[in-house]
């Protein structure tokens, strides 16, 4: 079987092979040596309440004590953080595939990467990630890992800079194409200076038989600069979630080019608030629904290539901000209004749905969690509401069958409020205990309105 993968890798391959006429092949082949031994992949089980399922994916080693840098999409937000188990580092060799135990050290919003890092004391040999100042026509070479059934080998691309685009994550467009999602890209002097992020219909993991070799007869064509990647791989997750610093303005908009000129802001990109959550570092400063901001500590706002994309790079600007740190933000109040500047005083982001304690009701093919900020605020409730979140339903059990959905709010069971998790799994282990044969009637709040759901147990 693998030698037919291989065969047709190189089948694949071919077209790429071309390109390296514009970079002398045997600059791809030092940096593909050079690189080699950096590369490994990530192998972690996902431990649901409704079964196991095997993950494998690209990492990169970017320190010499063996942290290892992936790309976030390989660790889904809709996998709670302690279902992951089991993690190892596979690192293809000359003739096999070791294998080393490691640990989950965290998700990394600020660059959309993951950190994990080995158990094994080796000296291991790291990639360098190098800032530097890409130009249109720049020879390019990425070098990933093919996929399990080819043995997880090294192989390389060649591509060419030919657009940078600005956004929410900055992309660089290559024309021949890169390596798999997670490799690592290089200049011809081969220095690290890029890393493909995830992009839609590629796929991310390096198990997955349905596709073994779409990454490479369909290769990615964006990929990150370096300098994205910085600020997390100076200062990575240690082992439990990051501590982020948010602002608490939920939704806002990018003015459009005749918007911003009827504020007299020609050429400047400018944001309007549509929504301050109460109570957050944004409602203490001062700041409202309505406002227009054109600057943040005295500095204009980075443009995107959209106006929709300017409220997401101001965010990831503050995401790489410190909890506790003050911004300082120019704000318009209204047209022909002067500039009025509301200092913020940044606080920690509320924890976030996968970090949320779980129950599963086992006999009744349901889980749910305890709900965190974001529930609250989408369903316009007060912060101290409560209830539990379904969080997923069991196939063809009987909580599917009664049609409670992913995502309704319980907020009583058999006539009982609850409030927290607590609460439902004491009220909900008392009523199966002591009538296993009856129904249990939950209220769950979905979409505005209370809706009443009769789960009938099985007989």
């Amino acid at each position: 079987m693998i030698h037919k993968v291989q065969l047709t890798v190189v089948a694949c391959l071919f077209a790429a092979v071309q390109g390296f006429a514009q970079v002398e092949q045997a600059v791809v082949q030092r940096i593909g040596e050079q690189v080699q031994p950096s590369l490994v992949a990530i192998q972690y089980t996902w431990e649901s309440e409704f079964g196991r399922r095997e993950f494998i994916g690209a990492g990169i080693v970017v320190s010499a004590d063996g942290l290892i840098m992936a790309p976030m999409t390989l660790f889904d937000y809709r996998i709670p953080d302690d279902q992951m188990k089991q993690f190892k580092l596979l690192v293809p060799t000359a003739d096999d595939v070791d294998e080393v135990d490691a640990v989950f050290q965290g998700r990394d919003e600020r660059a959309n990467v993951a950190f994990i890092r080995a158990k094994d004391k080796r000296q291991w040999k790291p990639v360098k990630f190098v800032a530097t100042d890409l130009g249109i026509g720049q020879p390019v070479v990425s070098v990933g890992l093919l996929p399990k059934a080819a043995g997880y080998r090294s192989y390389s691309q060649v591509g060419q800079v030919s657009a940078k685009l600005r956004g929410e994550i900055p992309q660089i467009l290559v024309t021949g194409g890169l390596a798999a999602v997670g490799s690592p890209v290089f200049d011809i002097q081969g220095q690290a200076i890029g890393f493909v992020h995830y992009e839609a219909d590629q796929p991310i993991a390096l198990n997955d038989e349905r596709t073994p070799l779409a990454a490479v007869s369909r290769p990615p064509i964006l990929f990150t600069p370096a300098s994205d990647l910085l600020a997390s791989l100076q200062d990575p997750p240690t082992g439990k979630p990051l501590a982020l610093p948010w602002i608490g303005i939920v939704h806002a908009n990018g003015l459009r080019k005749e918007v911003a000129e009827y504020f007299g802001l020609k050429d400047q990109p400018a944001i309007e608030i549509a929504d301050v959550v109460p109570g957050a570092p944004a409602d203490k400063a001062g700041l409202k629904a309505g406002m227009i901001i054109v600057k943040a500590n005295g500095k204009p706002l980075e443009r995107g290539d959209e106006p929709q994309e300017l409220p997401m790079i101001l965010n990831r600007q503050i995401l790489r901000m410190k909890i506790a740190q003050v911004v300082t933000l120019s704000v318009l109040t209204g047209k022909g209004q002067p500039e009025k500047e509301f200092a913020v005083k940044l606080e920690e982001m509320p924890s976030r749905p996968n970090q949320a304690p779980r129950y599963y009701a086992e006999d009744l093919g349901f889980v749910v969690r305890q709900s965190v900020f974001m529930d609250t605020y989408l369903r316009r409730l007060a912060a101290d509401a409560g209830g539990v979140v379904v969080a997923a339903i069991r196939p063809q059990g009987p909580a599917q069958t009664a049609k409670l959905d992913g995502g309704d709010m319980i907020v009583e069971v058999n006539g009982q409020a609850v409030k927290n998790l607590e609460e439902f799994r004491q009220v909900y282990g008392d009523a199966r205990t002591a009538k296993p044969r009856e129904a249990v009637v939950l209220v769950v709040l979905r979409e505005g309105r209370n809706q009443t759901i009769r789960v009938e147990p099985p007989q």
